[in-house]
């Protein structure tokens, strides 16, 4: 059964002028941005199988679009947290009949499963970049004969993917196969569900040698959530243990720290709503389902997919019926309280994902694929105003030296401040990375009028004779 229905480094500021805006998600998604071209039928995968994955600052987007000549998985990536995006392109045969595409990303490789009919009938095959999405390997199969699409999740070395097999007429069960070298081979396939009936939409977690799954399991006559561990890179495995009692469809795990996260939908008096189980000790036991989302029928929500960084937690899901469409919602407190949920408008099923403080949402709508972002939306888990890791330029080169930018939010003008004088080009973009105005300056403090600006996001390029380094500020 299936529920169905019809940009940017670290910023520079000193932390003394940080002012921390509430959690108001709905003022800060950009607008979206169509990330398919020129797409005829381009759809995500469900939730259990995440279309979007993130690496420092690299944001990186698969799905599967139709054309005349069949339907191919295509990928593209924005090495800025999302500011600018490189082409799309295919990554398997435009002929074939590719769909239900994943993806995961460690380090530099990039991992990639779909389901095809190359060999006649559905399979599950994998791919490869070992250059960051720049060029692909072969295509490599990782199952023969599959009911229903594969999962996949990457950590370090060791790349993981869920597998669904048909047993018999009345009978899937979900099975699970690994590499520990980063995909050059993998090791035989192993079962993991024993249901006698169906088990099927797996998904997949890992960190450090721990593997999660969980999926929907019908083996007592009711579709319950299940959930199975190995502690030893899935060598061995846990028992499997039922999450749930009553009727309850699509899930996933999310891991962070030493907690387990899985969410799914479930059947509460006649329509769906989100719920979450989290456990605390790395998957070893959960409490009690938390009710995420509570509509009345005949509305429903379903297919959530969540991040959680500590006690930030970032949920989207797809709701049904009147003002349907994917929704967010956010919990600062691990899940004690969840502030209003906001609507992206008509589409379907979302994935999210955060880089640093930017939140990073997918969802399919009208046979195009669309992104938005928000800068700011995963800030109360970080110091949004210092340079990180992930810079290419060092703290102490900076533009000629310290640098810096106030007031923030900004109302009529922004005062830019160097340690050394010396010639420097300023650029402003808004959110979705359009040019909003240019400046050559020489000196130690700049003032840029923004008072023509709307209010709103923007970004401040500055190009000394010691590097590059872009800013965030908000327009109040």
């Amino acid at each position: 059964m299936k529920i169905t229905t019809q940009f940017a480094n670290k910023i520079l500021f000193p932390a003394m002028l940080l002012v921390l805006l509430p959690h108001a998600a709905s003022a800060q998604w950009s607008s979206k941005y169509k990330l398919s071209g020129n797409s005829v039928s381009a759809s995500l995968n469900e939730n259990m199988a995440t279309c979007l994955a993130v690496s420092n600052d690299t944001v990186h987007v698969v799905w599967t679009d139709r054309h005349a000549a069949g339907s191919a998985v295509y990928y593209r990536r924005s090495a800025d947290t999302g500011l600018t995006w490189n082409t799309a392109v295919p990554i398997t045969d435009t002929t074939g009949a590719a769909g239900f595409s994943a993806i995961a990303v460690s380090g530099s490789t990039v991992h990639v499963v779909w389901m095809d009919s190359l060999l006649g009938h559905r399979a599950s095959f994998y791919k490869r970049s070992l250059d960051g999405g720049n060029t692909w390997g072969p295509n490599v199969c990782l199952d023969s004969i599959s009911a229903f699409w594969p999962g996949l999740a990457a950590w370090g070395s060791l790349v993981v993917v869920s597998l669904n097999k048909q047993q018999d007429s009345a009978n899937t069960e979900v099975y699970f196969r690994r590499s520990i070298n980063n995909g050059s081979t993998w090791d035989t396939l192993t079962r993991i569900s024993n249901a006698t009936n169906r088990s099927e939409d797996p998904a997949i977690a890992v960190k450090d040698s721990d593997v999660y799954l969980s999926w929907n399991d019908k083996r007592s006559g009711t579709m319950e959530i299940y959930y199975r561990r190995s502690k030893d890179a899935g060598v061995t495995w846990g028992t499997e243990t039922a999450l749930t009692s009553s009727d309850s469809y699509t899930t996933m795990v999310s891991l962070d720290r030493n907690y387990v996260d899985v969410v799914y939908a479930l059947n509460n008096s006649g329509n769906f709503d989100a719920y979450l189980r989290e456990s605390t000790d790395t998957g070893s036991t959960f409490g009690t389902g938390i009710n995420i989302t509570n509509t009345a029928s005949p509305s429903s929500e379903a297919y959530p997919y969540m991040v959680r960084d500590s006690m930030n937690l970032h949920i989207v899901y797809l709701k049904f019926g009147t003002g349907g469409g994917p929704f967010y919602l956010y919990s600062g407190d691990g899940g004690a309280t969840w502030d209003t949920a906001y609507s992206f408008g008509a589409g379907g099923q979302p994935y999210i994902a955060y880089t640093g403080c930017a939140l990073h949402v997918i969802y399919g709508d009208s046979g195009a694929i669309y992104y938005t972002r928000n800068s700011m939306g995963n800030s109360a888990g970080h110091n949004c105003n210092t340079i990180g890791p992930s810079n290419v330029i060092a703290a102490s080169h900076i533009v000629n030296g310290s640098f810096s930018s106030y007031p923030n939010p900004v109302y009529d003008h922004l005062n830019i401040s160097f340690n050394e004088d010396g010639a420097h080009t300023m650029d402003i973009y808004d959110f979705t990375g359009r040019l909003m105005s240019s400046m050559k300056c020489y000196g130690k403090v700049f003032t840029i009028p923004c008072d023509a600006l709307p209010a709103g996001v923007y970004f401040i390029k500055v190009f000394g004779d010691n590097g590059i380094v872009t800013a965030r500020f908000i327009k109040e």
